[in-house]
């Protein structure tokens, strides 16, 4: 009850998408965003440093600072006065890390959280106010930043815990990839060792995170999104109560993907129109079994704790 009264008064719902990256998350987050009454930022995080200080597109193709969307956005949010990106993103360096995620989960926060906190409260509103959603989605990923979000004055938040096999991720980020918002650069590969030990701590500091959630804190593996992307969506959006039946699928494994204003993310964000979701299985043969074995051991406890079968 206290949820749909929270709504009902105008407080905007904040879904943040969290998990290690090369989980699913912006596939999911492209086809939430797909939904009426659904808009998704991207990774929010990243809005003032590859947004407006370095100068990074927009979902939409355009530069963040150039996109009409989030012009209006931050005017919105901050009177025509926004703060300096630089300043921000020093403020964002000192609070949002991994390793101080601890520190978020209780009052008071130390100050400088505080301040950060308030740099927020405004955004959130400001975007659901200029696109008209219901819920905002936000895919930072980044442990810390779901845990700083619950202090939010403002908005009514919700953490989706995404969770894909190690083996399959260490198997992406073998791979560079190359970037499709302007920067020269491609996303660094990392060996399976590390890409594990990543994956085994965002997943612990998530999971303790999403504890002070409550009812507001779900979990989505990739390999049933993958399965059955139909229904794990609408279960997500039933949760924050959105209707699901005018979504975006053609079929139970094709979803249509409209233009979106993510400010950052993985370079499928920019792909729009009809996209196939399928199980991705190519770890199995792709990652060496020296390399398959590793990531096994390293990852056993949570490997089990999620489902995960320890042999294919």
């Amino acid at each position: 009850m206290a949820d749909r009264e929270t709504a009902a008064q105008g407080t905007p719902r904040v879904l943040f998408i969290a998990g290690w990256g090369r989980s699913g998350t912006t596939i999911i987050d492209n086809v939430l965003n797909a939904h009426p009454g659904v808009f998704s930022a991207g990774e929010l995080h990243y809005l003032w440093e590859r947004g407006l200080i370095y100068g990074r597109k927009c979902g939409c193709g355009e530069p963040v600072a150039a996109c009409r969307t989030w012009q209006d956005i931050l005017d919105v949010a901050y009177g025509g006065h926004p703060p300096h990106p630089r300043a921000v993103y020093r403020l964002q360096r000192e609070v949002i890390r991994v390793r101080r995620t601890h520190r978020l989960w209780l009052r008071p926060l130390p100050a400088a959280a505080q301040e950060y906190a308030e740099v927020l409260a405004p955004l959130y509103p400001a975007v659901a106010e200029v696109t008209g959603a219901r819920v905002v989605v936000d895919s930072s990923k980044v442990p810390a930043a779901a845990a700083l979000l619950r202090h939010v004055s403002g908005i009514d938040p919700w953490l989706l815990h995404v969770v894909r096999d190690p083996r399959a991720v260490a198997n992406s980020w073998r791979r560079p990839t190359a970037k499709l918002d302007g920067s020269p650069t491609v996303m660094t590969p990392q060996s399976p060792r590390l890409s594990t030990a990543r994956w085994l701590g965002w997943n612990a500091y998530i999971e303790a995170t999403a504890a002070g959630y409550g009812e507001h804190g779900l979990r989505m593996r990739y390999e049933d999104f993958a399965a059955d992307p139909r229904t794990e969506i609408a279960r997500v959006l039933a949760a924050v109560g959105i209707p699901a039946e005018s979504g975006p699928f053609l079929d139970g494994h094709t979803a249509v993907l409209r233009p979106n204003h993510t400010v950052s993310g993985n370079p499928s964000r920019f792909r729009v129109g009809p996209v196939p979701i399928r199980p991705d299985e190519g770890w199995r043969t792709g990652l060496p079994a020296s390399s398959r074995r590793l990531v096994t051991a390293l990852a056993m406890p949570m490997l089990l704790r999620y489902g995960y079968r320890v042999r294919g």
